[in-house]
């Protein structure tokens, strides 16, 4: 009866050893998943957080967006809107300009050649048509004051320089003071005047060379002008050209 009573016992103490370790065995893996379950619950909270902060970013960003293209728009119009005033006001400026260099080239002719205010009028026609008539005015002129034997040679028929109101003002005014420095420095000068506008001038004397200095001049006012090009066979004779405003020359 003892014995039996015994083994009883060690067979309680067994199962109750048992069932403690089993036990703890549990506990630490019920303390594994709540671990994890606060850690799942954690980054829940960041990532919910996160993608809160980018909704809110996303909105704002969107609303940024919408009010920088509708300024962008507003900027936009405005600008082309200052384009089209500037352009009306050059061209009527430009008008303006070119009128009155004319007169003042004509008034300066009429003074030297003699004529009365009644002869004093600027044809009508196309801007070629009237640099055309301001270039023989100042031939005329140089070839009375100066005494330099100047001629013009103006196209006839097809496009001209000057038919273009950028071209005018800037090549009547190039072309004078470039005409300036030739009659005074060449025996004799040309003036070709057809899509460009090609001065000549031959027997050349210019030892402070004059002429690249004036041509200089004129590039730096944003004329298209062409190089001093002197003769290979005669340093005496030399040319120069002016071009459209549209045509950029080489230095």
């Amino acid at each position: 009866m003892a014995i039996v009573l015994v083994i009883v016992i060690v067979v309680a103490v067994a199962a109750c050893a048992f069932l403690v370790r089993a036990r703890g065995e549990v506990q630490a893996k019920l303390d594994q998943s709540e671990a994890r379950a606060r850690e799942a619950a954690t980054r829940l909270v960041a990532v919910t957080a996160e993608r809160d902060e980018l909704a809110g970013s996303t909105e704002w960003l969107t609303a940024t967006n919408t009010r920088l293209q509708a300024d962008a728009d507003r900027q936009r119009e405005r600008a082309d809107d200052l384009k089209a005033r500037l352009a009306a006001a050059t061209a009527a400026g430009g008008d303006g300009l070119w009128q009155l260099l004319l007169a003042h080239l004509t008034r300066r002719w009429a003074a030297m050649v003699g004529v009365p205010p009644e002869g004093r009028t600027v044809v009508d026609g196309t801007g070629g048509a009237q640099l055309a008539e301001a270039l023989s005015r100042e031939v005329e002129r140089l070839r009375e004051e100066v005494g330099v034997d100047v001629d013009l040679e103006a196209a006839g028929d097809g496009p001209r320089l000057g038919d273009d109101p950028a071209d005018r003002v800037p090549v009547l005014l190039a072309a004078v003071e470039l005409l300036g420095v030739l009659a005074a420095s060449c025996q004799q000068v040309t003036v070709e005047l057809g899509e460009s506008l090609v001065l000549v001038g031959e027997g050349r004397l210019d030892p402070g060379d004059e002429l690249a200095a004036a041509r200089d001049r004129v590039a730096a006012a944003g004329v298209s002008v062409g190089p001093v090009v002197v003769d290979d066979e005669d340093d005496e004779r030399v040319e120069i050209a002016l071009h459209p405003m549209a045509v950029r020359s080489a230095d």
